[in-house]
């Protein structure tokens, strides 16, 4: 007896019927929430030619449980043996297109199929599907495939396999168990921070066992003072030399312009001096050839002295009138109108005044005088606050800048009279005026630092060794300050600090992989050393790094004896 024939009343009644279109693109979730919106009780999957997310057995049956679950019969509707193969182990209801019958095909009866015959979804856009109803499907008007739809009854399906008449049989609905759809979103995130642990675990180990560890090597060394007094020259245009004793210095200035006025109290006779002649006679023979020079003097009968001018020999032709000119010692007309013989003629020869002289005037006028200008000079000094010029002066003094405060001075040269020394006061107004120059000798503190690591260097050679921690710049003194020639001697006095000399590269290199222990026996055994710690850290490390960059070397230095 055949299958049973669906009934009249069934073949009447109105069949609710939809197509799905898969595209390659849609998920699991996808696919089950469009069976979920469809309104029809009979669905028609129709899948992409690359099928996707069915080609999965798992998902096959989760979309037949989802429609199992909401009522309605699923149909799949490809050509593809594997997707075939795949329905039938899920039970799932195959037809080869719109027209025909769907079945339930026995997985020995699956024959090889044209994958042509399959509706290709992917090819369509999602957007176009919804236009299937004014195109065509498999060379099918609409109205043809909804006709076939319409064929697939709720509850009638085709059973048997290959070669067998297709016979209507009613599709036996399972029974409406709950399927419990894994959450893959949580799994994935459950995944995602799996590995974001372990990364982050990889990443703690790393920075723990190569990045953090870090060892500080402290050494402390004892030191021994050592004096240094030196005499040395300082001076701006020397070199900083420890073997010529010499320190380059720089001198610091501070100008001040004075200007101080004076009244002149000398007094001088500026009058014009008589002038006239003398004969110079002689009645021995003996005295021809004697020479009377200018510059003799001759004087009056009345006091009045009278200076030859020019000199004369009294000769065989001139030994009764030798004349020559004179002139008065003085200036002022008491001088004019002298006559009669002047005494001051060499021994033997007599002078006497033949030409009267005359033109000697009287006149007195105002002069500067050397004490006026001294004078103003020490007011103008006295004017100046020097106190604190100096104070400003020695205040430049700093850690970087050492002051030598004997060597405060102040120089006046520059100021000078207007008006010279016995020279007439006239119509100007006597005034000294000029610059002052105040200035105080400094040393840059690194010249002195310069010159004491040459002298502490000199003083190690040939100790072994030894290396120098403090070349005592920074308590440098100099006093007893002498000026020479410009430049200036002084006593430069401080203690450095010498003590065993350990390089820092060799305490790395021996340190790497070394335990507290053996850092401290190996350093505490050098002579002149005090100490030796290790600090590591993190508080986990217990070894020095290998890595030299890892570790920190630092010297500090006892209170030197």
């Amino acid at each position: 007896m055949t299958a049973k024939q669906p009934t009249q009343k069934s073949a009447s009644r109105p069949v609710q019927k939809d197509a799905i279109y898969i595209d390659v693109e849609d998920d699991i979730t996808a696919i089950i929430g469009k069976i979920k919106d469809a309104k029809s009780s009979v669905i028609a999957l129709v899948p992409p030619k690359r099928i996707g997310t069915l080609q999965s057995a798992v998902n096959l049956r989760l979309v037949h449980r989802a429609a199992t679950l909401q009522d309605k019969n699923l149909v799949l509707i490809t050509t593809n043996k594997a997707l075939v193969a795949l329905a039938a182990a899920a039970s799932i209801p195959v037809a080869k297109n719109m027209q025909s019958k769907p079945e339930i095909i026995a997985t020995a009866a699956i024959e090889e199929g044209d994958e042509d015959d399959v509706i290709d979804g992917s090819q369509l856009p999602i957007g176009d599907h919804a236009r299937i109803s004014a195109s065509s499907t498999l060379g099918q008007p609409k109205e043809t495939v909804d006709e076939a739809i319409a064929g697939i009854s709720a509850g009638d399906v085709v059973a048997g396999g290959t070669g067998q008449a297709p016979v209507l049989a009613p599709i036996a609905k399972k029974s409406r168990s709950i399927v419990k759809v894994p959450n893959f979103g949580s799994f994935r995130r459950k995944a995602l921070l799996a590995i974001g642990g372990v990364v982050l675990l990889v990443g703690a180990l790393i920075w723990a066992i190569v990045v953090a560890p870090h060892a500080r090597i402290i050494i402390t060394a004892r030191t021994n003072l050592v004096a240094a007094n030196d005499r040395v020259t300082i001076g701006a245009a020397l070199s900083t030399d420890f073997a010529a004793k010499t320190i380059k210095a720089s001198p610091k200035e501070i100008k001040k312009d004075i200007s101080v006025p004076f009244t002149a109290t000398g007094k001088k006779d500026v009058g014009d001096k008589a002038v006239g002649s003398v004969s110079f006679a002689t009645r021995d023979i003996e005295n021809l050839g004697t020479t009377i020079p200018a510059g003799t003097t001759l004087t009056s009968s009345t006091g009045l002295s009278y200076v030859t001018t020019s000199g004369v020999t009294i000769t065989i032709a001139n030994y009764r009138s030798a004349k020559a000119t004179i002139s008065a010692a003085r200036s002022g007309s008491q001088y004019n109108g002298a006559t009669g013989a002047v005494a001051g003629a060499p021994s033997g020869i007599t002078a006497t005044i033949v030409d009267t002289p005359q033109g000697g005037t009287d006149k007195t006028v105002t002069v500067v005088t050397a004490g006026d200008i001294q004078m103003a000079r020490d007011k103008a000094t006295q004017a100046v606050d020097t106190a604190s010029i100096k104070k400003e002066l020695t205040s430049i003094s700093s850690k970087d800048i050492i002051i030598l405060e004997q060597s405060f001075k102040a120089n006046f040269d520059a100021v000078k009279s207007n008006i010279n020394p016995d020279q007439e006061v006239g119509d100007n107004k006597p005034a000294v005026a000029g610059t002052a120059v105040y200035s105080v000798v400094s040393i840059a503190r690194s010249e002195a630092s310069k010159y004491l690591d040459l002298r502490f260097a000199d003083e190690i050679k040939g100790k072994g060794k030894q290396k120098v921690y403090d070349n005592g710049a920074g308590g440098v003194t100099f006093i007893n300050i002498t000026e020479v020639d410009g430049n200036y001697a002084v006593n430069l006095s401080t203690n450095g600090k010498i003590g065993p000399n350990i390089s820092e590269n060799e305490v790395k290199d021996f340190a790497k992989d070394k335990r507290y222990g053996e850092v401290q026996s190996k350093y505490e055994m050098v002579a002149g050393v005090e100490s030796v710690d290790v600090k590591f850290s993190p508080f986990w490390v217990t070894r020095v790094p290998n890595n030299v960059s890892k570790m920190t070397i630092e010297f500090k230095v006892s209170d030197a004896k």
